[in-house]
């Protein structure tokens, strides 16, 4: 880069200083929320062999920031200083940006105020923290990266190490940046070139193996080639979120851009970054945060062409017109940040504290509900739910029961509930399940994560303690509206009498008086249609209570049937249960009718064997 001016200096000056003033303005009012407690209680609870070893394949990222948190709670890092670390990254970011970006000094000033460098990369304290401080410094180093081979293979690697789309765009930068010298160079070079290659392609594999998800995950679960016809939907979504809102003015802002990507030569890197980008967005999975790395890649693009030819004046305005929009939608997540609680987990934790002391929960336990439910932790100095096992952090696997009424309903150490939730159906089935066991909301802590302009989903909690007698029946009529709550899962709305049914169901029933010492009858009464039977064949049913599967039934012809099963006293302790029923089969589309369709059910109940005879 050409030698700095003295009016270049103070401008540049006077941009990171504003940038330095912002960025911890913004942090002293904002509320972390469960991702950024989720990677500081892994980096808290776990030891990275464990980490490493196991919880990233639930995780789905390798763990390079996980590993520098470990290392500075070590040092004695306090949670409250936990959103300054990526502060001070984008910080570096920002520096290296205004230093040594080949870029027009008026947009190089503009440029850290952008909402993923001043915000959502910056505020946010995750991961995603660590990727323009290193994307930026091996642009710096882009025309060396020869003759720095070492020291660009490191940070490339590193960026590798940070999520599974800067992993991406890692392997997209070696490509363009040493595939070609490999293939051109000679004798010692070409061997030189070789070794970096090796060491750099193994480090990948590392975090790929690390990183790969466990046959038990419970996250992204719909992942697949079979999600391939949702790519343009992806497409859109990533470059609208990515550069103004829209798809098709971050389309236009792209196309301005062109011309210079073409003649510098980053259109090679840009559209291997994007095809990769939308097509691991599509099989695997895609979040609004995510969207920020495509426009960081354009930056890197438009950097290292800017090496090669003047900054046109169509790219100029693209950059323009990307920087105001999104200088807007950082205004817009600052003041929110600061009107508005981000995450009701301070809140809540504060109570909790207030009421119980260190240990944060009452001698009969707390029982946590929901993922947003983590926020909470990293206020207290260990695990204070009655229902985690392990560390503090949440488990991504299949064991986890935190989520599923079943093992609430199962617990014996509940004296109080907390439920996180994300949206407001979430809130009122848990009211509901809480309210049929006599749980009453006690307190309200609120909160919302923000997107650009607009809230994206609550962060808020429901504190619920017992107050009063049980109020779930021992049978369900499905056209009563009275019991619907009972329902939790797989039941539609009432037809008549009755209800469809998805392929797996679930009800919450009342154990009858005696159960507990003589067990019960399970009585299921339901409809098979002759359409049904025609288009799926014999349709088999099974039902599980606590773990415990009961006897399978098999039906082969249309009409009315009862399924019947014992459940035994050791599954009714707790006074209640929940049944949860699966078809091995279930139709779509039948009819003209896009829901999925298991059997037809009137009504589902539990009696004392005694009366059952």
């Amino acid at each position: 880069m050409s030698k700095v001016t003295q009016r270049d200096a103070v401008l540049m000056g006077l941009s990171l200083g504003s940038y330095a003033v912002l960025v911890p303005i913004a942090i002293h009012r904002h509320e972390p929320w469960a991702d950024e407690a989720q990677s500081w209680l892994l980096a808290r609870d776990a030891t990275l062999r464990h980490l490493w070893g196991t919880l990233l394949h639930y995780e789905g990222t390798p763990g390079l920031w996980q590993t520098l948190l470990h290392g500075l709670i070590r040092l004695g890092l306090p949670y409250p200083a936990y959103d300054f670390v990526s502060a001070l990254l984008s910080l570096i970011a920002v520096y290296i940006l205004l230093r040594y970006a080949p870029l027009p000094l008026f947009i190089r000033t503009l440029l850290p105020f952008t909402y993923y460098l001043c915000y959502q990369y910056s505020v946010i304290a995750r991961s995603y923290a660590l990727i323009a401080p290193l994307l930026f410094a091996i642009a710096a180093l882009y025309m060396q990266a020869v003759r720095r081979l070492a020291l660009t293979t490191i940070l490339l690697a590193l960026l590798a190490g940070i999520s599974a789309q800067a992993f991406l765009m890692s392997a997209c930068i070696w490509a363009i940046l040493y595939g070609p010298p490999l293939l051109r160079a000679q004798g010692a070079e070409r061997k030189k070139l070789a070794i970096a290659g090796l060491l750099y392609w193994c480090a990948l594999a590392f975090f790929l193996i690390s990183a790969w998800p466990a046959s038990d995950v419970a996250f992204a679960t719909h992942r697949g080639l079979a999600n391939l016809p949702g790519l343009p939907a992806v497409a859109r979504a990533g470059f609208g979120g990515a550069f103004t809102g829209d798809w098709i003015t971050s389309l236009v802002v792209i196309a301005l851009s062109a011309p210079l990507l073409w003649r510098g030569g980053g259109w090679l890197f840009f559209l291997l970054a994007t095809l990769a980008f939308c097509l691991f967005g599509t099989v695997v999975y895609a979040q609004l945060w995510h969207f920020g790395i495509l426009f960081l890649a354009w930056l890197f693009a438009i950097w290292i062409s800017a090496y090669k030819t003047r900054v046109t004046v169509p790219a100029f305005l693209a950059l323009l017109a990307a920087i105001g929009v999104q200088c807007y939608w950082t205004y817009a997540a600052i003041r929110y940040d600061w009107s508005h609680a981000y995450s009701g987990s301070p809140a809540a934790a504060k109570y909790l504290k207030q009421n119980y002391g260190p240990a944060g929960s009452p001698p009969g336990g707390l029982y946590a509900i929901g993922y947003p439910t983590v926020a909470i932790q990293p206020y207290f100095s260990g695990n204070i739910y009655s229902n985690y096992r392990g560390g503090a952090y949440w488990d991504w696997s299949t064991r986890n029961s935190g989520d599923d009424p079943a093992a609430l309903v199962a617990s014996d150490r509940r004296e109080m509930a907390l439920v996180g939730y994300k949206a407001l159906p979430e809130k009122q089935r848990w009211a509901d399940v809480l309210g049929l066991l006599g749980y009453g909301q006690l307190q309200h802590f609120d909160g919302s994560t923000f997107w650009q302009t607009r809230v994206f989903e609550y962060e808020s909690f429901d504190l619920y303690r017992k107050m009063s007698a049980p109020r779930a029946a021992s049978s369900v009529m499905m056209d009563e509206p009275a019991q619907s709550a009972q329902l939790l899962d797989g039941f539609y709305g009432m037809e008549g009498k009755s209800r469809w049914t998805a392929r797996k169901f679930s009800v919450l029933l009342k154990a009858p008086d005696g159960s507990e010492r003589d067990g019960a009858e399970l009585a299921l009464n339901l409809y098979l249609p002759d359409v049904q039977i025609q288009h799926l064949g014999p349709i088999q049913m099974l039902a599980d209570v606590g773990g415990r599967q009961l006897p399978a039934r098999t039906f082969s012809q249309p009409g009315e049937f009862t399924y019947t099963a014992h459940v035994p006293a050791e599954l009714l302790q707790s006074g209640f249960v929940v049944l949860e029923f699966r078809l091995d089969k279930s139709s779509v589309g039948l009819n003209g009718d896009a829901r999925e369709l298991g059997v037809v059910v009137t009504e589902v109940g539990l009696e004392p064997p005694s009366r059952a005879q």
